[in-house]
């Protein structure tokens, strides 16, 4: 005669119920959690092992949802963080990455730790328009993802793994002599030639248009034939000594009237008074200004004149040669020769800088 099943629990099945218990809720409640888990994660494959994987992407992403923060709030910690940085580096930082949230709503409400390379493709050419915006754009998100993955608020910067898009560096053309001599006479002879000393400095200095707007008469040594920038005021953030050469100690002599050490350089409303100076100037009418030309110029000329990458490397503040070889020199049309009257054209010309 066949031995009809048990109906009563074996010692595992007893086991097992006290273990459930023991968890604080009941076998049936187990019994649904369990449907629930079988059901949900169902597929080919062993059930058991797909299910304790479902268990694992969850536990991952409510870990994402509770250990992370919204987007906005990283990028206002990362902006904290590099408060010590120069105002318009964290200008830059800031109006960026507002960009990327006004293009992007939904950024608004996305915790750093879920979001994806696919994201991050999304709101760079949703939010940028030109490959020069999208590549900054590509380092800001980085940043910004890079200190959150540093706090624990994500697993990966995404951004990074964004293959940067290929910038084609445009090579800028130096101002010819003739309009170097334009530039010279419109600052000399407008406002009293108070925007000649900072047109002189980016010219024969290789300042930065930012730079000069920063300097003051205090880090102008004509005595020891230096400009001095501070770690504040130079772009890569360390300090920089730039040689005041006799073409530029003639014109800043010139103007010594103006020298007050605690006082800028550049005179009041000066943006304003600098577009008159460069539209009346009557250079570069046609093409527009490009706001770099004038450090462009500087490194061309030098280059022409004195011959030595590494003087003009460590004048221009660059930490490696490539950037001055690739970008800034545009010789076309500069010769030793024209390099040598850049350079003496304040001495041998002097009426040039006054005014008419």
């Amino acid at each position: 005669m066949d031995t009809l099943p048990s109906s009563s629990p074996s010692d595992m099945d007893q086991t097992g119920m006290k273990l459930i218990r023991s968890l604080g809720i009941s076998p049936m409640d187990a019994f649904l959690l369990l449907k629930d888990l079988l059901n949900a994660s169902g597929g080919r494959g062993n059930r058991i092992t797909r299910a304790r994987r479902f268990i694992r992407l969850g536990e991952e992403a409510v870990a994402d949802k509770e250990k992370s923060v919204p987007f906005p709030h990283a990028a206002a910690a990362s902006l904290e963080a590099r408060r010590h940085r120069r105002p318009r580096t964290l200008q830059e930082i800031r109006s960026m990455a507002a960009r990327m949230m006004k293009k992007c709503p939904e950024l608004k409400r996305k915790q750093v730790r879920s979001i994806t390379p696919e994201d991050c493709e999304h709101y760079l050419l949703k939010s940028f328009s030109t490959i020069r915006q999208r590549y900054k754009g590509r380092l800001i998100l980085s940043g910004i993802l890079n200190f959150s993955l540093k706090r624990g608020w994500c697993r990966r910067n995404a951004a990074s793994l964004v293959p940067p898009p290929t910038l084609k560096e445009t090579r800028i053309r130096a101002l010819s002599l003739y309009e170097v001599k334009q530039l010279l006479r419109a600052a000399g002879r407008l406002f009293g030639g108070e925007c000649l000393p900072a047109c002189a400095l980016m010219l024969y200095a290789g300042i930065r248009p930012y730079e000069v707007r920063r300097l003051t008469w205090k880090r102008v040594n004509l005595k020891s034939g230096l400009v001095s920038l501070a770690p504040g005021h130079a772009k890569t953030g360390g300090s920089r000594h730039v040689s005041i050469l006799p073409v530029l100690a003639a014109i800043l002599n010139q103007a010594g009237s103006m020298h007050h050490s605690g006082k800028p350089v550049c005179p009041p409303n000066w943006e304003k008074k600098w577009r008159e100076v460069r539209r009346q100037s009557g250079i570069l009418r046609k093409r527009g200004w490009v706001q770099d030309v004038l450090r462009h110029t500087y490194a061309s000329y030098h280059l022409a004149h004195f011959g030595n990458h590494a003087l003009l490397q460590k004048e221009m503040g660059h930490a490696s040669p490539s950037l001055l070889l690739t970008r800034y020199l545009n010789m076309d049309g500069i010769t030793p020769a024209t390099g040598a009257m850049f350079w003496t054209y304040g001495l041998h010309h002097p009426s040039l800088l006054r005014q008419d």
